[in-house]
């Protein structure tokens, strides 16, 4: 009964051990080919993430998905922080991280909301919303237009 308590915290402290090994690699990928790819790149390994997560049902698979999670993560959490502030210039940096940040917070609630509804129903749903979110965010990078900054 422990082990099934410890095993989810155990799960993502994986995740975040990953997710921070991976930043700075994360790092040195933008820098080399750029923001929006690496975005693209990160949003594609979190839709399959989210697909494995559907599929997997062995404790060996949730290991190595978490692992692929956190790289995810660490693809795009700095990137599209640095991506946001590479649209600005001069003295309004911090105000546009601060309406990026709110942004994203404002969208973090109906979404967990959404999830939550979907997982009472099958916990498969949650997953395939997940991916589907990442490959919308992939379609709308694609037609941010990078050429002018």
């Amino acid at each position: 009964m422990r082990f099934a308590i410890a095993l989810p915290i155990l799960l993502y402290v994986w995740f975040n051990i990953i997710y921070a090994l991976s930043s700075i690699p994360a790092g040195i990928i933008s820098d080399k080919i750029g923001r929006k790819k690496t975005l693209i790149l990160g949003y594609l390994v979190y839709s399959f993430t989210c697909i494995g997560f559907s599929l997997a049902n062995s404790l060996g698979g949730f290991i190595i998905l978490f692992a692929i999670y956190g790289v995810s993560f660490g693809l795009i959490e700095g990137t599209s922080r640095a991506f946001a502030s590479d649209f600005v210039t001069g003295d309004f940096a911090g105000t546009a991280l601060g309406t990026f940040h709110t942004c994203i917070s404002l969208a973090v609630l109906p979404a967990g909301i959404i999830a939550g509804i979907l997982w009472s129903f099958n916990s498969n749903f949650t997953f395939i919303y997940g991916a589907a979110l990442g490959i919308l965010s992939i379609l709308f990078l694609m037609r941010v237009n990078t050429k002018e900054i």
